[in-house]
């Protein structure tokens, strides 16, 4: 059997499956869980690359198909997952809903930039990478669901203004901004960002039930 299944690609695997469960939830129209699940993919892809660095040893081989496996599980989290959820969201504006599929469309070109970019640097330098072109896909798992709290306030004009804020997003993904490379710290910080989101969603539950 082809492929590599030991510890270092579980991390990118899980958050494939929860990419996969995320669609078909959004796809039936429970984006909450959908949202749910997307947080459960920017975790795994926060730290996939961390559990694999400690793999030592590892050949070109390894390193490269982790790469490649870790490019295609974003598509799938980070792009169709997103995608199917702003899609649902944005129904009620009719065919302008439609505008949703250019986040993809940002998505999977900021990655295949990324993938060519990242190639021709480790023929020219070693290490990690200090910067980065353009936003990263992988914000997405905190952007949607903390645009997801406007609905709460702000209902009815809420499809409209998700829809704007995917679109500003997708503009990042293809901008020619430049923007460090998050360490632990930054990592943590994300995290942080993360459980505060789901706080704020619990309150304002809350507070609509009681």
């Amino acid at each position: 059997m082809i492929g590599i299944y030991n510890y270092t690609v579980l991390f990118t695997l899980f958050g494939t499956i929860s990419g996969v469960i995320g669609i078909n939830e959004a796809a039936n129209g429970n984006i909450e869980t959908a949202l749910f699940c997307l947080l459960v993919c920017g975790f795994f892809d926060m730290f996939d690359g961390m559990v694999a660095r400690t793999k030592k040893n590892r050949s070109e081989f390894e390193l490269q198909y982790g790469i490649q496996l870790d490019s295609l599980s974003d598509v799938i989290c980070f792009g169709a997952l997103p995608t199917t959820i702003a899609l649902q969201i944005t129904k009620p504006l009719g065919l302008w809903s439609a505008l949703s599929i250019l986040y993809l469309v940002a998505t999977i070109s900021r990655l295949a930039y990324f993938n060519v970019e990242e190639a021709m640097r480790r023929k020219e330098e070693s290490g990690g990478r200090k910067t980065y072109t353009g936003l990263p896909v992988t914000p997405s798992a905190l952007i949607y669901p903390a645009l997801y709290l406007l609905s709460f306030p702000f209902k009815n004009a809420f499809p409209i203004l998700f829809l704007i804020g995917i679109l500003i997003t997708a503009c990042f993904h293809v901008s020619k901004l430049k923007l460090p490379h998050l360490h632990l710290k930054g990592l943590l910080i994300c995290l942080i960002i993360g459980l505060i989101i789901l706080i704020s969603y619990l309150i304002f539950q809350n507070h609509l039930v009681f």
